[in-house]
């Protein structure tokens, strides 16, 4: 049977042009509608109308591109901050509001909104102009960051980081959909380049500049910092920004506003959101505030496992107005993207966490863990730069999304070999390898995206959801099998000791690095030994998953962006 039946609940004609009027799946349509699929992808391979796919009246030029682009830029670099600026702010907090048990939860509640409603927003980005959703999505982001600023309590800190994920959450998608109807496809590779550098930079300075403002300021300023800049970005998207209407999409044709709300897949959105809930939380707590065989892990696990069959056979059941289409995974380009930049950003954000925390396991303090891993954060950039250029020039990016990430691998295997005795030398060398292949990769993944649908505009919003979907949750998951994998390490070395140091001793050491270094003289060196040991055991994961991403981008089309944009 076809996964891509068609829904309808009012009488339109949808995208294969059937007409039906019902509340259930129309059975007959399903031969016209693979029908429709075919042409479309036939269509797919001719490359893209130039009428359809580009619109003079819609593209932003000169100082005004310029100018928007850097707003968009701003908007970028808060949410990327927010990812991991409070990492090196949490020991304060749990001190400030007595709140250990709740710590958690400051970067769960972010995570969690953030990639729970990124998938809505790509639907709600089919019928509502994108300008505004832009707006939106930015001021509930500030919203969320004012609350974080002046919060009284731990719960208010928390909840104010749940409100700046909603907004997050739309902030990219909306980018994506503006770049692919206000400039050409042959500009996007360096646009993308500038998108992907400041992803990256802001990524890996957030624990630096985290841990500036707790020692020098206050932790408050993590998220006062966002005001300003956000209020910036408002205001030159608002007054240089054109609104445009939204691209013409069959399935909302000769609907009332009120009809195309109705025809959202609610349903949907609200199961991806109980998915991403029941996988994140219980990886966030295993191994941390719970054991991985506490019940409420499991059955967290249990419940994402029948939740994801239960979304499946839902967005099945919706075909077309479905939140994410199934026919979208039948495109091996856009099935590709999603897993390579899911298995990139694994290895990227892992890194971006435990090189700082490898360097304060030898001794460095946060601030100084931070300036250390500065190489990593360079070399991101050259190599998001450095590949937007050559891309820019041959019109090719798939000799990136595959050789860039196995570039990267080697750097796990490196950082694999590390201890005590390192050198500060080869440590750099590392970063800057692991740093140059992602950053020459990930950010090419989206401009496959957008070389893929030029020819169906209407499909980038929810295709560039998916991928941005892909992206976060292969960030938290890096993140949270990272710890694992370091906990279970460092409590398998700290077992020769544990008769010396004792359990209380031994959870405070599991707990925070800090300890380490108040120990007695003969007990610090072999714990910092198993401190570093266990960290560099944890990178061996980046050797696989570097290497599947590049495995993966053997299935993405490398259409030849000059031919595919119309030229320069």
């Amino acid at each position: 049977m076809s996964t891509d039946i068609q829904h309808q609940s009012t009488s339109t004609p949808g995208p294969a042009g059937d007409d039906t009027v019902t509340g259930t799946p129309d059975l007959n349509a399903v031969d016209k509608h693979e029908k429709g699929a075919s042409v479309n992808e036939k269509e797919l391979e001719k490359g893209p109308p130039e009428s359809k796919a580009i619109n003079e009246d819609d593209l932003i030029k000169g100082k005004t591109l310029a100018v928007v682009w850097t707003a968009f830029l701003m908007s970028v670099l808060l949410v990327a901050l927010d990812n991991t600026i409070v990492s090196t702010a949490l020991p304060r907090l749990a001190s400030e509001f007595n709140a250990l048990n709740e710590l958690t939860w400051i970067v769960s509640a972010y995570l969690l909104t953030q990639a729970g409603f990124i998938l809505i927003y790509g639907q709600l980005l089919t019928i509502l102009p994108t300008k505004w959703v832009y707006l939106a999505t930015i001021f509930i982001f500030e919203v969320g960051s004012l609350i974080c600023g002046v919060a009284p309590s731990m719960n208010v800190l928390i909840l104010g980081r749940a409100i700046a994920g909603v907004g997050a959450s739309g902030i990219f998608t909306s980018i994506l959909t503006v770049v692919s109807y206000a400039t050409r496809l042959e500009q996007r590779p360096l646009l993308f380049g500038s998108f992907g550098a400041v992803f990256s930079f802001a990524s890996v300075v957030g624990p630096l500049l985290g841990g500036a403002f707790t020692e020098k300021v206050t932790w408050r300023w993590c998220f006062y910092i966002n005001l300003p800049l956000g209020g910036v970005s408002i205001a030159a998207i608002f007054f240089l920004l054109p609104s445009r209407p939204v691209t013409a999409n069959a399935l909302y044709d000769g609907k009332t506003m009120g009809q195309k709300f109705l025809a959202l897949d609610f349903v949907g959105g609200f199961l991806s959101l109980a998915m991403i809930i029941s996988l994140l939380l219980p990886l966030q707590w295993a191994g941390n505030s719970r054991e991985w065989n506490d019940p409420v892990v499991i059955g967290l696990l249990a419940a994402f496992g029948a939740l994801v069959i239960i979304f499946i056979l839902w967005e099945w059941y919706m075909g077309d107005y479905a939140i994410v289409p199934l026919y979208f995974f039948k495109n091996r380009t856009l099935t590709g993207a999603v897993i390579e930049i899911f298995f990139i950003f694994f290895a990227f954000l892992l890194a971006a966490i435990y090189l700082a925390f490898l360097y304060q396991a030898r001794g460095r303090s946060a601030v100084e863990s931070g300036i250390d891993i500065i190489p990593f954060s360079i070399a991101t950039v050259v190599g998001t730069g450095l590949s937007g250029g050559i891309i820019r020039a041959t019109g090719h990016y798939k000799p990136f999304l595959i050789f860039a990430p196995w570039f990267g691998a080697i750097a796990g295997g490196l950082l694999y070999t590390v201890d005590t005795n390192t050198s500060n030398a080869k440590l750099i060398g590392y970063q800057i390898i692991l740093g140059f292949g992602c950053g020459a990769s990930f950010q090419n993944t989206l401009i496959a995206i957008q070389a893929e649908y030029a020819p169906q505009p209407e499909l980038i919003p929810q295709a560039s959801a998916l991928t941005t979907f892909g992206q976060l949750v292969g960030g938290t998951l890096g993140i949270s099998v990272g710890g694992t994998i370091f906990a279970n390490q460092l409590n398998s070395s700290l077992g020769p000791y544990k008769d010396v140091l004792g359990p209380e001793l031994v959870q405070a050491v599991r707990q925070s690095v800090i300890v380490v270094f108040n120990l007695p003289p003969q007990l610090r060196q072999p714990v910092v030994e198993a401190y570093v040991h266990s960290v560099a055991t944890m990178f061996i994961v980046v050797v696989p998953t570097l290497a599947l991403a590049g495995v993966f981008g053997f299935m993405i089309k490398d259409w030849n962006l000059k031919k595919r944009g119309g030229g320069f």
